[in-house]
């Protein structure tokens, strides 16, 4: 999936991807897009996004080990878990440039924006949109009309409590 990512973004902008935002459970998946970003040059920024009340990476990150946290309610209910995984964690401690938390509201905006242009996201697949929003409003990482970034969707529409 990120080798045809790669080749589609290079197809469509002339670039490579110069940011990549991942939603983060235990964080499988963004180990992977970690290993991926991270082994090219030049290495691309790689971002992660979790659900407030489930931030278990962004909390590891600050204590500088695998901690666990208890969860509570999200509408990104697939993002819901209070522990990195233990083989995901190494890659991820050293491979992360930024790890940004969301609220509900700020998902369920972005899931009622990108079903407007027609793509089918459920909250956790928004989630990296919200993110991107975030890092555009604080203008942190220097993304600008030069960048390329790359944000996966990781879930499709489905039914959710509305925040």
């Amino acid at each position: 999936m990120l080798t045809e990512t790669d080749r589609q973004v290079q197809e469509q902008t002339g670039k490579q991807a110069t940011c990549a935002i991942a939603s983060v459970g235990v964080g499988s998946f963004a180990q992977s897009v970690a290993m991926h970003y991270k082994s090219r040059a030049p290495s691309a920024t790689v971002v992660t996004v979790e659900p407030e009340t489930a931030a278990c990476l962004k909390s590891s990150l600050e204590a500088g080990r695998i901690i666990s946290i208890e969860t509570g309610d999200t509408i990104m209910c697939g993002m819901n878990c209070g522990t990195v995984s233990s083989i995901a964690w190494p890659i991820l401690r050293d491979g992360i440039d930024a790890s940004m938390t969301i609220s509900d509201t700020e998902s369920h905006k972005s899931v009622q924006y990108l079903h407007a242009l027609g793509v089918q996201a459920g909250p956790c697949g928004a989630a990296p949109l919200s993110a991107l929003k975030r890092l555009c409003e604080t203008h942190k990482l220097g993304l600008g009309s030069e960048s390329v970034v790359v944000l996966f969707s990781t879930e499709g529409s489905r039914s959710y409590s509305v925040p």
